[in-house]
């Protein structure tokens, strides 16, 4: 129920509201009683309209994560949706479903991240698996059957969360072909394919685009004059079409290989048209020919003139890696590849991140930042060489220039003022010199008190 205190400071009496144990509840200051007592009536009325009914309040988790499946099932992505359903079966439900929704809190949460992590979860998977509680007991929030999410803070006191993916781990998991290895593969490509899986292989293997977005390029978005490529929508395995990974196209710039490559391609492609008697060829570069549907049921690759997908082309990468007797990558290690050797021929950070594609800089540089150079010694020899080069400014010769400074003549040297350290012991009565009792508060007082009690007939010691 909310509250109401006076508080007295240098600004004067102000009263607070405290409505932060109701439902949609704040906590704010006005200046006079009578606000606080309407802010605090309308609290508790918008509290009241806001409780749940008495079977929402008994909801398990089981019951609360098929409605919310069923809510967010038409706003997001299938392949999110899929992810979460699989996370909550397989990880949540097990344990916690039967479980009242009100009853889980932090302690529940960090347990189960703790668990999964010691069985051998990698950490992507286990933050992959915090995100979804996190997602889900969210709105359970806005839904009034929760107070605070439980998921949001789980474990973030601690200096190492079961989620933290360490920056370490994210680059071990990068693989990367050399010059070489790269040369051996698209050698291989180009013995083995047909045209256009040797284009779509060298498109990839040129622009670093994802997968889906290689299999989403249109004619229409290809240069050849200015040897750019426009990223503007991407293909996921189950064959839709979407948007770009960050939301937003980029254009991309093609190497002259590829452009030479995608050209041929698509006058090949015209001349075939011309040949079948049809007056355009199909809207998507890497399209499926009519030769190459499956019957329906037979595992299709997708009706002709629809574009490919990343599953197919990531199958048809492994076999060419097997032919070239390479070691283990993954399709989408030659998006890592075409990274590394960028960054390897001298280009920026914001470069990199604007072909990759990437929402900022700050990924690219968590992603690859053990590819950019550390050790190259040009840079501090540059930065000799104009010191060198760059003469002093013109000063006032000093009276006493000519006496060589060292740390040895500079450590007496107000031995003992002020803001030396600590004090020196205080002499006996008997011996205590004025002139060494300068700036020292402590020692001056006790020494004019030793002089005044020294009799008046001695004379200070000079």
């Amino acid at each position: 129920m909310a509250s109401i205190r006076r508080r007295r400071d240098r600004k004067g009496t102000r009263w607070i509201v405290d409505g932060r144990d109701i439902p949609g509840g704040s906590r704010i200051t006005v200046r006079t009683k009578e606000e606080a007592e309407l802010r605090r009536a309308e609290m508790v009325k918008q509290g009241q309209q806001a409780q749940p009914t008495a079977a929402d309040r008994n909801i398990t988790v089981d019951g609360y994560a098929d409605r919310w499946l069923a809510e967010i099932a038409a706003s997001v992505d299938p392949n999110t949706l899929r992810s979460y359903r699989e996370n909550l079966a397989r990880y949540v439900r097990p344990l916690f479903g039967p479980m009242k929704l009100r009853e889980l809190h932090r302690g529940h949460i960090r347990a189960l991240l703790a668990k999964k992590r010691s069985d051998g979860l990698k950490p992507n998977s286990v933050r992959l698996l915090r995100g979804v509680l996190s997602v889900m007991l969210g709105d359970a929030v806005e839904d009034h059957l929760l107070q605070t999410n439980p998921a949001a803070t789980a474990g973030r006191r601690r200096r190492t969360r079961p989620d933290t993916v360490r920056p370490i781990d994210r680059q071990a998991s990068i693989k990367t072909m050399d010059y070489a290895q790269l040369a051996t593969f698209l050698a291989c490509v180009d013995t083995r394919c047909a045209q256009r899986e040797r284009v779509l292989l060298l498109c990839l293997a040129d622009t670093g685009l994802r997968p889906g977005e290689a299999c989403g390029v249109q004619w229409a978005d290809f240069d050849a004059v200015a040897r750019t490529l426009h990223v503007r929508r991407a293909v996921t395995n189950d064959g839709r079409v979407k948007g770009p990974k960050t939301g937003a196209g980029r254009t991309v710039d093609l190497s002259a290989r590829l452009t030479a490559a995608l050209t041929v391609f698509q006058a090949a492609l015209e001349a075939e048209a011309l040949v079948a008697g049809r007056d355009h060829v199909a809207p998507w570069v890497f399209a499926i020919p009519a030769r190459s549907a499956r019957p329906q049921g037979g595992g299709t690759h997708g009706a002709p003139g629809t574009p490919s997908r990343p599953y197919h082309v990531g199958r048809l990468f492994d076999r060419l890696i097997r032919a070239a007797h390479l070691p283990h990558f993954r399709l989408y290690d030659l998006r890592h590849t075409f990274a590394s050797h960028l960054i390897a021929s001298g280009a920026t950070v914001d470069y990199v991140s604007t072909m990759l594609g990437h929402a900022s800089m700050a990924m690219t540089l968590t992603v690859y930042a053990h590819h950019f150079p550390k050790g190259d010694r040009q840079f501090i020899d540059r930065m000799a060489q104009v010191r060198a080069a760059t003469p002093p400014a013109p000063t006032p010769v000093a009276d006493d220039a000519t006496v060589p400074l060292t740390l040895e003549a500079l450590t007496d040297l107000n031995a003992g003022s002020w803001p030396r350290y600590g004090t020196a012991p205080v002499q006996p009565a008997e011996s205590v010199e004025m002139g060494a009792l300068g700036g020292i508060s402590a020692g001056y007082h006790r020494a004019r008190r030793a002089i005044a009690r020294r009799p008046a007939s001695s004379p200070p010691s000079r």
